[in-house]
């Protein structure tokens, strides 16, 4: 691949992983457009019921869509569009029954959003396998977490995208360390073209953190 500008690439991995550095830092070193989303759009607007697992990875999803179509054949995604649908279905799936005691108004809807996020795990795994040449994903090593429940919820969340990688059934890598050392493995696995020097990149991409 290394004459063809054209590949895409996701780059996955829990919520802290590191995954806008890479990004950052491949999209210098190699000369790929980097994808990505705002937060803030992707958000729910308002606090709706079950907006966190129902609206706001219909939101991010079609956000991606959109940034990643504008930046033709040739990109690095920072997180992919299966991003905000795994973060939901950990939310779902991670909930303890203290949460349905504080919000008894939310029980009627348990079956809808179990199976709205079935059914848009569909959506989202469809249009990785489509969209995608190649994913990196980036291990969790569990140190940034610094409780109980958020350790659990990166645990949780990075079986769930290895899954689902292993679903799509389109080449990744699972990958961690120093930046440098990850820049330089995708790089060399992908054969991608080397625009500026990797630690150069890194570099920039630290002081852009």
């Amino acid at each position: 691949m290394k004459d063809s500008p054209a590949l895409r690439l996701a780059v996955t991995g829990a919520p802290g992983s590191g995954k806008t550095a890479v990004c950052t830092a491949l999209s210098l070193a190699t000369g790929l457009s980097f994808a990505t989303i705002s937060e803030q759009l992707a958000k729910p607007v308002a606090d709706r019921r079950l907006a966190a697992t129902v609206d706001a990875p219909m939101r991010g999803f079609e956000q991606r869509v959109d940034s990643e179509a504008r930046l033709g054949t040739g990109f690095v995604s920072d997180g992919s569009v299966l991003h905000e649908w795994a973060v939901a279905e950990t939310l779902r799936s991670t909930r303890r029954l203290g949460h349905w005691m504080r919000r008894p108004q939310d029980l009627p809807y348990r079956v809808f959003e179990q199976r709205y996020l079935v059914a848009h795990a569909g959506i989202v795994v469809r249009r990785a396998r489509t969209t995608y040449d190649g994913f990196v994903h980036l291990r969790s090593d569990g140190e940034a977490a610094t409780a109980a429940a958020e350790s659990e919820f990166r645990t949780v969340i990075d079986r769930l995208l290895l899954d689902t990688l292993h679903e799509t059934s389109v080449p990744y890598l699972v990958t961690g360390g120093p930046l440098e050392e990850i820049v330089t493995r995708v790089a060399g696995m992908f054969e991608l073209p080397q625009v500026i020097p990797v630690t150069d990149a890194v570099n920039a991409a630290l002081r852009a953190a």
